[in-house]
């Protein structure tokens, strides 16, 4: 369980703490309240909170993560604390993530660590940001660095934070229960980088291999109508896009001529080319903001039955994205010329899908695949609306 550390300064502001601490804990997300000195802290209305501790007692290896609300004198009286500017050297140079919101981000930029960043605060605090590249939005995500503006904000702050420690789909659900409105999933989603991200891989990819020409736009096509017909949320079917559309990024590792055989592989061979699934996850897992796609590339080359790799998962525990992605993949490649066979009619692919309903597919999600099939058109689009 991520484990969170909340530092309380007098004069702190009661409507950012309380809905921090409230949507992390929402989430299952231990948070422990600390304390400048023993005994009650009194916020900038004048509400009294016990804290769980004093800082004194924190242990930087203890905690994933330290959020600092913002809120005056509370924001002046962190930032003129050294026992506050060394923890936070110390969780940046652990490598942990650091949060801040309304004047609070001034706390981070007094210990130097958000020069070159970008970051966000209460309007009135831009220019005490040092170094800091300001940007006026909700919530900012910068590496290990997570900003916001100000109590209207700190709810999508809330959830920013969810979503780094224990996945989109955890916020998505608190933010579910909680009745908020999906006009916050932009706050947390940043659009343009990741379409431009996005193209690009995609367009690399194609460049090497004529096979990938078109067919992670087809496959992503194919996946969405499924999780459509699921009843996906909006959410949920970004995430399968963004995994459709890259299940196959891993071919960036793998030989051209093994690519591109004429003629059937042996086994060497094939134990190479089966590597690509690791090689996908290898790749995205660094590239912040992806790394919750990783178990749709890493497994969509696994069996129903259990035999697939390179896990050999079995039925359910196979993630349900990689599943689409398997069928999906699969009726494409059928469809497709390749340098070892023909391309299949499509009669014959869909007779293949229902040959393999229980050994290699899901059988419920081959039979709404039919229904895709028989419902719609599949027009190439231009997916970049889904950001």
């Amino acid at each position: 369980m991520p484990k969170v550390l909340i530092p309380l300064a007098e004069g702190f502001e009661e409507l950012e703490a309380v809905t921090i601490i409230d949507v992390l804990r929402r989430a299952g997300i231990e948070v422990v309240t600390a304390g400048l000195h023993p005994g009650p802290v009194t916020s900038t209305r004048k509400v009294a909170v016990i804290p769980d501790t004093t800082i004194d007692t924190a242990r930087v290896d203890e905690f994933d993560m330290i959020i600092l609300p913002g809120g005056q004198p509370g924001s002046d009286n962190l930032n003129s604390d050294i026992r506050i500017d060394k923890l936070l050297k110390d969780f940046h140079a652990a490598g942990k993530l650091l949060g801040a919101i309304c004047a609070a981000p001034i706390v981070l930029a007094s210990a130097g660590l958000l020069n070159g960043r970008q970051a966000t605060s209460y309007p009135a605090y831009r220019e005490r940001l040092g170094g800091a590249y300001y940007r006026d939005k909700a919530v900012v995500n910068d590496g290990k660095f997570i900003t916001s503006q100000g109590p209207g904000t700190a709810l999508p702050f809330a959830l920013a934070v969810v979503s780094r420690l224990a996945g989109n789909h955890a916020s998505e659900d608190v933010a579910k229960a909680m009745l908020v409105s999906d006009a916050m999933d932009d706050e947390v989603w940043d659009q343009r980088l990741f379409n431009s991200t996005i193209q690009a891989l995609v367009g690399a990819l194609e460049l090497k291999d004529t096979y990938t020409q078109g067919h992670a736009k087809r496959v992503t096509e194919y996946c969405l109508c499924i999780g459509s017909k699921l009843k996906l949320s909006e959410a949920k079917l970004r995430d399968l896009y963004l995994g459709a559309i890259l299940h196959d990024i891993g071919k960036f590792g793998t030989e051209d001529d093994l690519l591109n055989k004429p003629g059937r592989l042996n086994r060497r061979e094939e134990t190479l080319i089966r590597e690509h699934p690791l090689k996908g996850t290898l790749f995205i897992v660094g590239i912040e903001g992806l790394g919750h796609i990783v178990p749709t590339i890493l497994h969509h080359h696994e069996r129903w039955d259990g035999t697939g790799y390179p896990a050999r998962l079995k039925g359910e525990q196979i993630p349900l994205h990689a599943r689409i992605v398997s069928i999906a993949d699969a009726f494409d490649a059928m469809l497709s010329v390749r340098s070892y066979r023909p391309a299949q009619e499509k009669e014959a692919a869909v007779r293949e899908l229902q040959e393999q309903k229980g050994a290699q597919f899901d059988p419920f999600l081959v039979d709404v695949f039919i229904e895709c099939l028989n419902e719609a058109p599949f027009e190439i689009k231009d997916f970049s609306y889904y950001f």
